[in-house]
């Protein structure tokens, strides 16, 4: 994997709205994306995203974060998940609900069913549960056409 690199770091934000308030406070300056700003019903997904030229904060009231999860670039995201697949940990998705799911125990809703990737707009995303039970997250970038 050579050596790691953090792109992003997700916060839980149960109260979305306070959670961007916050974060705005801290940065001087409003999220470079949200989804809506608001706080919206269970099950919508709220996300914000706090840049600097070197890190990302992001921000999220879906269940599938209850602790900061860290993001690390990928060059190549199914590689990159495989090799730590296969060095014990385990291949995450995210179910109806909004949480993160072993892949094969419950149905994917949100990306590849056997990878557990996410595209998002200008990236890949993928979880993963390390030997230890920590999540790792990893993100590619790519192209986006906004």
């Amino acid at each position: 994997m050579g050596t790691p690199t953090i792109a992003t770091v997700v916060f839980p934000a149960r109260d979305f709205e306070a959670g961007v308030s916050a974060w705005t406070s801290v940065f001087g300056t409003g999220p470079a994306f949200s989804s809506s700003g608001e706080q919206t019903p269970p099950g919508e997904a709220d996300f914000a995203v706090f840049k600097t030229p070197d890190l990302e904060i992001a921000l999220t009231s879906l269940p599938w974060v209850d602790a900061p999860l860290v993001f690390l670039d990928a060059e190549d995201i199914e590689r990159t998940r495989q090799e730590l697949v296969d060095s014990g940990a385990t291949g995450l998705g995210e179910v109806s609900d909004g949480s993160l799911a072993e892949l094969g125990s419950a149905s994917i809703t949100n990306g590849s069913p056997e990878t557990g990737i996410v595209d998002v707009p200008g990236a890949k995303l993928a979880v993963v549960r390390l030997a230890d039970g920590n999540l790792l997250g990893l993100r590619q970038s790519m192209p986006a056409a906004w």
